[in-house]
């Protein structure tokens, strides 16, 4: 393969030039002609470079021919003079003058080219050339410069020559090395290792003149000459090769600079020089120079530190630049719009560019070329004002941008750009940031044909996906044409037009004849009102049936792909239906099929209403069934839904068609009666209410008999529907409070005296948290003796500027509302407490305290260790504690009960049975339950002095308990005459105010004392 031109025309020089040294070495007499030759050559060979290759700017060239010239003009006239006139050149003489006159040309040659290459300032390359050039200038100043100084046999202009031409060869030196620190390279550039291996040759060869010089052995025509021949030689091949055009054509990228390990070793080697002169002097054993060496050791360290500083703030921008390329990268992957890229590519510019460079950017479809020879896929700045009015507003009206192709370096060139990234700011920044800037645009391009591939594949999908919908869909889907013919129908039209084709056939004449004027009205003001869709419902008959259909038309017809009016039909029977059904639930019970609540409300507040404006009387019944968890509890809960179902019909069948019977929930009804002539219409229908309901109802095999309480309320004494229910509700909780089968009308003292229960409430709230109970202790004595053997620990309310509540009340309510477990617990806390104060001043046998528990205390799960905490009561002698349950606990025996009181004995408690008598009553559990004492109900004591049957009954039970073992206490004896009957059938204890009444613990304690308590309290 024939080599290029431009290498045939370099080697031609090469060649010359060599024949000519040869010549010069080994003929004498022509050593003048040769030598200019030679140099003019050089000249030559950069004015025919420039004129060739045409670099952008050429001036620095001319100036570099204007420099060789002027070398060449000395070399020429020192050659001439000591060859043709056989004299010895004086020193100084004109050439020295053309010789000085070549390093400031030869700098401002290489200073052009550095400010073309680079535009701007680069820091980092200054630096560099500043290290190396002090460092290597550090030796010519100590082995030359600074000997010529002091050279004694020189005149000062001598030494000054001779000085100026190592210094001026530094000086090259120092430029050509800022040339190679702000560009690729050597390595990228032929023309740069030229210059770079010529300069470096001048400045070996005349700092070996300098020093042979010095020494007085320089003699001209021998093999020393050659040095400057390849000097001429490598500028001139320099100024022949291609790539001397990028020399001053400016880079727009960031510089490479020196590669770092390269930069970190020149570094280095630099710092190293002048300890390795001192240390080569130190050895010879003139170490003279140290002034000198430790200036530049300063000069070359300070460069150094300088260096690596900029060197961490390059690093830490390329940081911050690589996060925000991260971050966009992050941004363009979520990106599923164009706008979100932008977005992205916005937020990343401003990172890069930082908050005090003003800069825009804009993702624009193309950019007008500036060159045409240019890729396009090739970065480039370009003014804004050629990008158009549009963009240049979009870029905030800055001057400069730079526009970076959505395409991947790696891609091959052609192909369409998915766009291009604008971004306009400072050139010097658009050059440094222009790598991460190049990178994000590839990024946003992959982003674009994403978006755009995954809008294709959604495209292809959702064809793909209507068609088959179409096909498969339920709807029915037809196009009708202008004369209402059916030209299309779905398959899915089989199964609603039953019996009937409807492609062909007019499609009002498909429908139920009720509907086919409406659905032609409709076809026809869809036509001529422009309106786009109406909706509406047709009937389609069927085999055996009909159908309801929901209907959507649309006017496609200006739609070349469909021309005509699009009819959806939609099979919505079953939603229809569905939808009664769920009214129906909505308004109305599930299990008895009667009106719910709400349907109530509603119908209450209408009959409102009406008997507003005829004057008639709405009357509402709130009915509650007795004893209804009891029937859940014994025959199981289906029955219970079974006797829910016949009270409704049974309510229902007794009422009048204008009434109305409703379930409100659980075992609670209502009843709205409507057109009453006065209150005692809706007291009658109460009494036949419970009349209706107390006859026995069917379950199964049992016959089950229920009863009810009825609550009343009527217009009368109600403003609104909401007051009417809450005043039934308050008639039906009187009556309940009244006993079983009854019914109560609403009348304003009952919600009063639901005040005063929600108040009594509040203020239970308040003293149970607080702990703000009394205790009061009533002795227990021995009928024989009289003697006190222990106190029962009775709960009162504290004072209170409201009044005080009698027990009865506030207990019931802590019952309801779930306090009595509080209550209870501190009661048993505060009565052990007591109790050991007690048998502390008793003289004689300490006394026991006997502590009411409920049922719902009793099966606390904390409750046995609440009495054992009780029994650990500093002071409380062990088996004093008493425990009373009632009835109730005992009758409703299992597991749990069996469990707590077994526990409880064992921890040495007496049990202890209150108001024995009062409730069922059966042996069994007095034999089968570890009791010690049975408690008589003051109810068989009050009439046992008159009552002969009374007597025998006390009797009987006191015959019993000695018969089982069980210890006998008689409650409520107020007269001596009680005393001496009881005491009389063997009862040995007995409690009641013929002793004392309650006592507070000081004036127990002055019982126990002997002396007489001095105020006794209820």
């Amino acid at each position: 393969m024939p080599l290029p031109r431009a290498h045939r025309l370099m080697g031609l020089y090469a060649v010359l030039v060599a024949a000519a040294t040869a010549v010069y070495l080994t003929v004498p007499a022509m050593h003048a002609p040769l030598w200019a030759a030679i140099g003019v050559a050089a000249v030559v060979a950069v004015l025919f470079g420039v004129h060739r290759y045409r670099p952008a700017q050429r001036w620095p060239w001319y100036v570099l021919a204007g420099a060789l010239l002027a070398f060449s003009a000395g070399d020429t006239y020192y050659n001439v003079q000591e060859q043709y006139f056989s004299a010895s050149n004086p020193f100084p003489s004109p050439s020295d003058a053309f010789y000085l006159l070549t390093y400031p040309l030869f700098a401002i040659g290489l200073f052009g080219f550095v400010r073309y290459r680079w535009a701007g300032r680069d820091l980092p390359a200054v630096l560099d050339a500043l290290i190396l050039t002090a460092g290597l200038a550090l030796p010519v100043w100590v082995f030359l410069v600074q000997p010529l100084s002091l050279a004694a046999d020189m005149t000062w202009q001598q030494r000054a020559i001779s000085i100026a031409y190592p210094l001026g060869d530094v000086l090259v030196l120092a430029l050509l090395v800022r040339l190679l620190a702000s560009g690729p390279g050597p390595r990228g550039n032929r023309s740069v290792q030229l210059l770079m291996a010529g300069t470096l040759t001048l400045l070996g060869f005349d700092i070996a003149y300098g020093i042979l010089q010095l020494h007085g052995t320089w003699q001209a025509g021998t093999a020393l000459d050659t040095g400057w021949v390849v000097f001429y030689t490598a500028w001139g091949l320099a100024a022949l090769h291609p790539s001397m055009v990028e020399l001053t054509a400016q880079l727009p990228r960031e510089p490479t600079q020196l590669p770092p390990r390269l930069r970190v070793v020149l570094l280095g080697a630099a710092t190293l020089i002048a300890p390795a002169i001192l240390l080569y002097e130190a050895l010879a054993g003139r170490a003279h120079d140290g002034a000198a060496i430790a200036a530049f050791s300063a000069v070359l360290f300070l460069l150094v530190l300088l260096r690596f500083g900029g060197m961490v703030v390059a690093y830490r921008k390329a940081v911050a630049r690589e996060q925000a390329l991260r971050t966009a990268t992050a941004s363009l992957v979520s990106a599923i719009r164009p706008q979100d890229i932008a977005q992205a590519c916005d937020t990343a510019v401003s990172a890069l560019f930082g908050p005090d460079d003003p800069h825009a950017s804009a993702l624009l479809p193309a950019v007008a070329d500036a060159d045409p020879q240019e890729p396009r896929e090739a970065t480039r700045l370009v003014p804004v004002a050629d990008l158009g009015p549009e963009a240049a507003a979009r870029l905030k009206g800055l001057a400069t941008a730079l526009a970076c192709p959505m395409v991947p370096s790696d891609r091959p060139p052609g192909g369409d750009l998915p766009g291009v990234l604008v971004v306009a700011g400072s050139s010097k920044v658009l050059s440094e940031i222009q790598g991460p800037l190049e990178s994000l645009a590839a990024h946003a391009g992959l982003a674009m044909e994403r978006i755009a591939l995954r809008q294709e594949i959604i495209r292809r999908e959702s064809e793909a996906y209507f068609r088959t919908l179409v096909r498969n869909t339920s709807d029915v889907i037809l196009i009708v044409d202008d004369d209402n013919t059916v030209r299309y129908a779905s398959p899915s039209a089989q199964a609603v037009f039953t019996g009937a084709q409807p492609v062909g056939a007019v499609l009002p004449d498909l429908v139920g004849p009720r509907d086919r004027e409406r659905a032609t009205r409709a076809l026809a003001a869809l036509r001529a009102d422009g309106t786009m869709e109406t909706h509406d419902h047709w009937w389609v008959p069927q085999d055996g049936g009909r159908t309801e259909v929901e209907v959507r038309c649309s006017d496609l017809r200006d739609d070349p792909t469909v021309a005509g009016i699009v009819v959806t039909l939609r099979d919505v029977t079953e939603q229809r239906q569905l939808e009664q059904e769920l009214t129906q639930r909505a308004f109305h019970d599930a299990l008895t099929g009667l009106p719910n609540r709400t349907l109530l409300l509603e119908r209450v507040e209408r009959a409102l209403l009406r008997s507003r404006r005829e004057g008639a009387l709405t009357c509402l019944l709130f009915i509650d069934l007795d004893d209804f968890k009891l029937v859940n509890d014994t025959l199981g809960h289906p029955a219970g839904d079974m006797l829910l179902m016949a009270v409704g019909e049974r309510l229902s069948a007794s009422l009048r068609r204008s009434d109305t019977a409703a379930r409100l929930g659980g075992d609670e009804f209502a009843v709205l009666m409507e057109g009453a002539r006065d209150p005692a219409d809706a007291e009658l229908l109460a009494a036949q209410v419970l009349q209706t309901l107390s006859r026995p109802i069917r379950l199964l095999e049992d016959s089950v008999s229920v009863s009810a309480s009825v609550g009343v309320a009527t217009a009368h004494d109600s403003a609104n529907a909401d007051e009417l229910l809450q005043h039934a509700d308050l008639a039906l909780y009187a009556a309940k409070a009244a006993g079983k089968r009854q019914w109560r009308r609403f009348k304003p003292p009952l919600h009063e005296r639901v005040l005063r229960r929600h108040e009594l409430q509040a203020r239970l709230d308040a003293v149970v948290s607080s702990g703000g109970f009394a205790l009061r202790y009533q002795p227990v004595v021995d009928l024989a003796t009289h003697d006190v053997v222990g106190f029962e620990a009775l709960v009162r309310w504290p004072d209170d500027p409201h009044g005080t509540v009698p027990p009865e009340q506030f207990v019931a309510l802590a019952e309801e509302t779930g306090h009595i477990a509080s209550l209870g617990a501190w009661v048993l806390r505060n009565a052990a407490t007591g109790a050991a104060r007690l048998q502390c001043v008793a003289p004689g046998t300490p006394p026991y305290v006997s502590v009411n528990v409920s049922a719902r205390q009793f099966r606390e799960a904390d409750f046995v260790d609440q009495v054992r905490a009780a029994l650990g009561t500093p002071g409380l002698i062990p088996g004093s504690l008493q425990l009373e349950l009632t009835e109730t606990v005992l009758m409703r025996r299992d597991k749990q009960i069996d469990t707590v009181v077994q526990s409880v004995k064992d921890l040495g408690v007496r049990i202890a049975v209150d108001d024995f008598g009062t409730g069922f009553s059966s042996l069994r559990y007095l034999r089968e339950f570890p009791i010690d004492v049975l408690k008589i109900d003051k109810s068989f004591i009050d009439d046992i002095v008159t009552d002969a049957r009374q007597v025998a009954l006390v009797e009987g039970i006191v015959g019993i308990a000695r018969t089982l073992g069980l210890t006998v206490i008689a409650e409520g004896i107020e007269d001596p005459a009680q005393h001496r009957l009881l005491a009389g059938m063997g009862c040995r204890f007995g409690q009641g105010f013929l002793y004392a009444r309650p006592l507070t613990p000081e004036q127990a304690a002055a019982l126990l004392d002997g002396a007489a308590p001095k105020e006794t309290t209820a």
